[in-house]
């Protein structure tokens, strides 16, 4: 299992991509035109004591703070893991916000480590279309398997000249 990490997860979301995206995966034209009014700067005033201060600009990308920011994010996210899964080979993408751990199933440790590579490479392609940035420190290997010695279990996987050594855990899911 591959795992990689989204940086600045929401800093890097571009609306009009994601409106786009809503749109593609049918959302109802309600959600997108709320989704549009939550993306889009928006003016504010404070009242204290029946006294209002002046209009401020409210910039915002996706709120991070907001519950309904990690629902919008598993929508952006959707094509990258479509595109992972259309590959020819047998993986599993999970994802949750800017976590996706790519898990390929094979009894050749060879032959893992080039599917993670082929899914690694959609993940750059996709990365770069939608202006998002894997942090590459954060990257994690791992097998799992039930009969380590029918398996290499010393092997690394080298993607992009980065060599990534195998751990004997990761963590899924950081919460």
């Amino acid at each position: 299992m591959l795992s990689l990490n989204i940086a600045e997860t929401f800093n890097h979301v571009l609306h009009t991509k994601f409106l786009h995206i809503l749109r593609m995966k049918k959302a109802l034209n309600y959600i997108v035109k709320w989704t549009h009014s939550f993306l889009k700067n928006r003016e504010s005033s404070l009242m204290f004591n029946e006294q209002i201060s002046m209009m401020q600009w409210i910039n915002a990308d996706i709120l991070q703070r907001f519950l309904i920011s990690s629902i919008l994010f598993l929508f952006f996210n959707t094509s990258l893991i479509e595109k992972c899964k259309a590959l020819k080979i047998k993986i599993e993408v999970l994802d949750f916000i800017n976590d996706i751990n790519i898990l390929i199933y094979n009894k050749i440790t060879k032959s893992i480590c080039e599917s993670l590579s082929q899914a690694h490479d959609v993940c750059a392609k996709w990365a770069q279309i939608h202006d998002a940035t894997f942090t590459s420190e954060k990257y994690e290997f791992t097998h799992f398997t039930c009969k380590s010695k029918r398996f290499n279990m010393t092997v690394s996987l080298c993607i992009e000249n980065l060599i990534i050594k195998l751990k004997s855990d990761v963590q899924v899911l950081k919460v």
